[in-house]
């Protein structure tokens, strides 16, 4: 399966993991995923974070961080904005 594929996957079963949870809401950026609880009662964000963490669970090539009111899965590769920023400049032949 390749990783798109893989993400789409991971996204659908968030969906169905936290439909249960009033105001949590998930969100596909195609090579990153982020479940979003804002909108969440603040005495069901652990229960959100372990519903998370139990799809992750089988996929040891993800990763979870957190942001502000923000669950976000990620590969397990060392990407940022400035690799990205160096990836494109390398790409275009400009760096």
């Amino acid at each position: 399966m390749d990783f798109v594929s893989r993400m789409l996957k991971v996204y659908q079963q968030l969906v169905e993991k936290t439909k249960s949870t009033p105001g949590a809401l998930v969100e596909n950026n195609k090579f990153c995923l982020s479940v979003h609880f804002r909108c969440v009662d603040e005495k069901k964000w652990s229960e959100l974070a372990r519903q998370v963490k139990s799809v992750l669970k089988e996929y040891p090539k993800l990763r979870l961080t957190q942001g502000r009111k923000v669950l976000e899965i990620r590969p397990t590769i060392k990407w940022d904005k400035g690799k990205a920023l160096e990836f494109l400049l390398e790409s275009l032949g400009e760096f």
